[in-house]
């Protein structure tokens, strides 16, 4: 090529001179023609002005472009120098090829990115990179765009020197010359191996948890749609089990993250080995999910759960250290529990929380479960208008003093008279109210309802004796308590000495400066503090002297089984004997025959409550009692 080029501008030269000379001849004997024939004397001087004039033509024009052409050569050659830098420098691989697709140069990142050097491709085509993994069609397509639209990009799979593949994005562009004739072709194109890697780890940390390595909810609820089709075409069941995992919460609080996502894994790994072979996902940051089209059998099932449990509660180590952890599960079955990817899912978890809320450890998706499902959302729903609807309702339980029968208090229970339900046990409405946070209206209502109540029987002429009334952990919690309260008193304008606040024993509330700062607030106020369920809590029994409490209730777990359970009969004895040396009157709840009765007077408990002296009456029974005892309040048996 490049004796091709000087062998062309030989040519253009001596064409060039010839015609030079030739005109300058001319330019020659017509100035001597004129000078022979206009001028007789100083031919020499007339014949060397006109000459001179010839050659200042001449040199102004054909000297003077060549030096400015020279020039503008050489601006050329400086910027073809930069071009050339920037085609060393680039990052992106380039090659061109004539319009035969003969390479005839490259750069060389082309070298560094495919490992072939400049003399082992120049004048071979650039199908020497080919992966093989692209079909003729493709390399047909491809040239049809080019032909078309002069260009071409996209991503393409090919292959370095050494055999690795590798995916690219190229560009190929036509040169054409002045004529519209293409000479050459550019390619320019990019290694994105880098790419697709950190494109493949965010796919995977997208779908896939990073601890455990186990399908994300996403994926894991895409994958049992699918197998859910294909059971249904091939008229199969399989059980899904939803694995909630206890005490990592604890755990983490007390080691440290470190040590519940190790747990995570190991338990992620002995759950992998229990199912291999089958599809397993962890749906959140406690809870796995087990596809298991082996087990749909309800014997079978609950028998496998048993198992699971078991292996799960198996000790766990690490560090040299031994940790426990349990688990809740919720198992559904196809189709009996659910036609559907996400009804299965819905009934399993549904299964899982029932199982939580009733103390079990695992549950089987059911029509009886399904209807206390059902239930509590009715109550969840209509437990907001209860209040509104005037269906909420106190009972007031008396309390005697042992000693002498005579009435020293009532405790007021709350009971909830649905109109279309009939009357609602506080056992299942209140740990509703506690989970809903309904809990905190309900309670404000109580206390109210309480004062308004003395304060009516107050106007009628009747003694009052004091109320106790339960306040809840999530009321003692609640920052605006004290204030509340204050303003209950001050609209009602009772004596908060009548008034006993309830508070069940928990150790794990008693330790917050809060607690202790609310509750002592609450005594400065006027109420009485008494600690409800006392014993049931297996706590630490400091917090009683931190806390101004005046009395304790004994919990009816321990008065139900006297006379039979001695151990019942030793605690009970140790607990009473306990609260009188720390000056505090002791109430024991429960009481239902009158060998409990008699028990308690022997051992100097000071009051009593329970079906044996009572039930639980409405106001209006309440006033009938108050009103047919004597001044002394004592109370018939």
């Amino acid at each position: 090529m490049p004796k091709t080029r000087d062998k062309t501008h030989l040519r253009d030269g001596l064409k060039f001179a010839i015609v030079f000379t030739t005109t300058y001849i001319v330019i020659g004997i017509i100035g001597i023609s004129i000078a022979n024939i206009f001028v007789a004397t100083h031919k020499e001087w007339v014949f060397l002005l006109i000459t001179t004039a010839i050659m200042f033509y001449i040199s102004l024009r054909f000297i003077y472009r060549d030096r400015e052409q020279i020039r503008t050569l050489v601006d050329q050659q400086l910027e073809l120098t930069i071009y050339k830098s920037i085609f060393d420098q680039m990052h992106e691989g380039l090659v061109i090829t004539n319009n035969k697709e003969e390479i005839i140069t490259i750069n060389p990142s082309f070298t560094e990115m495919t490992g072939y050097k400049e003399n082992e491709v120049i004048g071979k085509t650039p199908s020497i990179l080919s992966s093989g993994l692209h079909s003729r069609e493709f390399y047909t397509n491809l040239k049809k765009e080019l032909k078309k639209n002069g260009r071409w990009h996209g991503e393409i799979i090919n292959q370095r020197k050494n055999g690795q593949i590798f995916p690219e994005q190229l560009s190929i562009s036509e040169i054409r010359n002045m004529n519209g004739v293409v000479t050459n072709y550019i390619g320019v194109f990019t290694d994105i191996s880098s790419q697709r890697k950190a494109e493949g780890k965010i796919e995977f940390l997208t779908h896939y948890d990073s601890y455990t390595r186990l399908p994300k909810f996403s994926l894991f609820m895409k994958h049992l749609s699918n197998f859910l089709n294909d059971q249904v075409a091939n008229k199969k069941k399989f059980s899904l089990f939803i694995v909630d995992t206890a005490k990592l919460k604890t755990l983490n609080a007390m080691y440290g993250h470190k040590v519940g996502d190790e747990l995570l894994q190991i338990l992620a790994i002995r759950i992998q080995t229990r199912y291999k072979g089958l599809f397993i996902g962890r749906i959140n940051s406690k809870e796995f999910a087990i596809i298991n089209p082996n087990l749909y059998e309800a014997e079978a099932v609950q028998k496998e759960a048993e198992n699971l449990l078991q292996e799960i509660e198996q000790p766990f180590y690490f560090d040299g250290d031994e940790y426990f952890l349990s688990a809740t599960i919720g198992i559904g079955i196809y189709p009996d529990h659910g036609m559907t990817a996400d009804e299965l899912y819905k009934n399993a978890t549904l299964a899982k929380t029932a199982a939580k809320e009733v103390g079990y450890q695992f549950q089987l998706f059911g029509d009886e479960l399904l209807a206390k499902v059902r239930r509590k959302v009715l109550l969840e729903k209509h437990l907001i208008k209860a209040i509104e609807m005037n269906e909420l309702q106190l009972y007031y339980q008396p309390q005697i003093n042992i000693k002498t029968r005579n009435l020293i208090g009532l405790e007021a229970l709350i009971r909830w008279n649905h109109s279309t339900l009939g009357m609602i046990s506080p056992s299942e409405f209140i740990p509703l109210a506690e989970e809903t946070g309904l809990i905190l209206d309900i309670g404000e209502w109580v206390l109210e309802t309480v004062c308004l109540q003395i304060q009516k029987w107050r106007l009628a002429g009747i003694k009052i004796p004091k109320i106790a009334v339960n306040l809840s952990p999530i009321q003692l919690m609640n920052a605006n308590l004290l204030k509340m309260t204050k303003h209950i008193i001050d609209k009602t304008n009772i004596d908060p000495t009548l008034i006993g606040l309830e508070i069940t024993e928990n150790i794990s509330l008693f330790q917050k400066e809060s607690a202790i700062h609310i509750i002592t607030s609450l005594k400065k106020q006027g109420f009485k503090i008494l600690i409800d369920d006392f014993g049931k809590g297996h706590s630490n029994l400091s917090y009683i002297q931190q806390l101004p409490i005046d009395s304790i209730k004994i919990d009816r777990s321990f008065i139900s089984d006297i006379p039979q359970n001695k151990n019942n009969i030793a605690l009970t004895k140790a607990m009473i004997a306990m609260a009188h040396e720390l000056q505090l009157t002791v109430v024991a709840e429960g009481v239902e025959t009158k060998e409990q009765l008699e028990f308690l007077d022997n051992h100097n408990c000071d009051y009593a409550q329970g079906f044996y002296l009572s039930r639980a009456l409405p106001s209006e029974e309440i006033v009938k009692l108050l009103l047919t005892v004597n001044d002394e309040y004592q109370l018939a048996l």
